[in-house]
């Protein structure tokens, strides 16, 4: 048992799985309009339309999405519709690391330890 899954509420559903499997390379497990699923490596992230609670924008939640190549990697996520927010940087804790946003204000950084 754990945490095996995170479900990110999206206006666009479809855009969204493309965004997230086109900028990161996360396999598609379901692609309809009002739901989508991906494997992110470990990790499920599934995309709703519709949620069971109130929901607004995300905030406070980063998902880390190690890469070889953080350079490459940034350039296939902007390609793919995602926003650069900093980086690529050297971090303190010995990492390079770019930080973007993509579909629901998911921040995602794209990183590597050194």
């Amino acid at each position: 048992m754990g945490v095996q899954a995170i479900d990110l509420q999206v206006d666009d559903v479809t855009t969204a799985t493309k965004l997230l499997s086109a900028a990161y390379g996360w396999a598609v497990l379901t692609d309809d309009p009002n739901f989508g699923e991906l494997d992110a490596g470990g990790i499920r992230v599934m995309l709703s339309r519709d949620a069971m609670v109130p929901w607004g924008a995300l905030d406070g939640l980063i998902l880390h999405h190690y890469v070889d190549d953080v350079t490459a990697a940034v350039a296939r996520a902007v390609t793919a519709g995602a926003e650069l927010l900093s980086g690529p940087l050297m971090t303190d804790w010995g990492t390079e690391a770019a930080y973007l946003r993509g579909p629901g204000g998911l921040i995602v950084d794209v990183c590597r330890d050194i």
